[in-house]
């Protein structure tokens, strides 16, 4: 299978704060990877990293084995592994359409129309068409992410980044979201998934990756993390998990 990202012993940190300790781990096309783990391991860092939102201090990220600092065009490779925030990054002054067509029109420089056409099947893909023309702040928590992951496949990237796309929403609405990213997983959409919902990483991932205290501590199948989990420490992250 090919290999899209490499993240090779990866160190990051903010002031005297280590958040990143060497993490290692490839990215291979079609697979899905959820990375849980308690808050503040370092999961929405390391993913930051992989977009360089953030910059990392040591090691190397490297994409079809290019090193991404030395590629010619950050934007370029921005747009080939797109990012899902957890806040949605809307523009709450556009329509749900015109967030969908402003990187395909101003970015890729796409025709209008035909634009129009891939913004509208996308929004259709994640059951928002009917509310093109709606202002984003008109919509639940969950139309916002859904309408936010429309706009990201729109560019056509070759991963997905998920930073906890659930966290900001009403439980109810969680179901509706991760019911798109389970279709997507299922189309074979390379993506690596920061995430709370173990129901998720356990049906829809090929690799979980358990971070704590800024390392991978194990990782593996979702058969062997959940089921067979060597570490004591993931053990416990589990049975608090799963027990509520």
């Amino acid at each position: 299978m090919e290999k899209i990202l490499e993240i090779k012993n990866v160190e990051k940190g903010f002031g005297s704060q280590k958040v990143l300790k060497g993490i290692s781990f490839e990215v291979l096309k079609g697979q899905v990877i959820s990375i849980i783990g308690p808050s503040g391991s370092g999961k929405s860092t390391l993913l930051r990293s992989i977009n360089m939102l953030e910059k990392i201090d040591h090691g190397n990220i490297y994409y079809h084995g290019n090193n991404i600092y030395e590629l010619p065009d950050i934007n370029k490779y921005r747009l080939k592994v797109g990012m899902v925030f957890q806040n949605f990054n809307l523009f709450n002054n556009m329509s749900v359409l015109d967030n969908c067509l402003l990187g395909m029109t101003k970015v890729l420089k796409i025709d209008k129309e035909k634009a129009k056409e891939t913004a509208l099947k996308r929004l259709d893909d994640v059951g928002m068409q009917s509310f093109k023309d709606r202002a984003p702040q008109t919509l639940s928590g969950g139309q916002k992410q859904r309408v936010a992951i429309a706009r990201a496949l729109c560019m056509e990237p070759e991963v997905l980044l998920f930073d906890e796309p659930t966290s900001a929403l009403d439980p109810e609405m969680v179901g509706e979201v991760l019911g798109i990213m389970k279709k997507l997983a299922k189309e074979k959409m390379t993506m690596i998934v920061v995430t709370h919902e173990m129901g998720f990483a356990k049906d829809a991932s090929d690799e979980v990756i358990f971070m704590d205290d800024g390392v991978i501590l194990e990782k593996g199948g979702p058969q062997k993390i959940f089921n067979e989990p060597e570490k004591e420490r993931t053990k416990l992250f589990l049975k608090r998990y799963l027990s509520n």
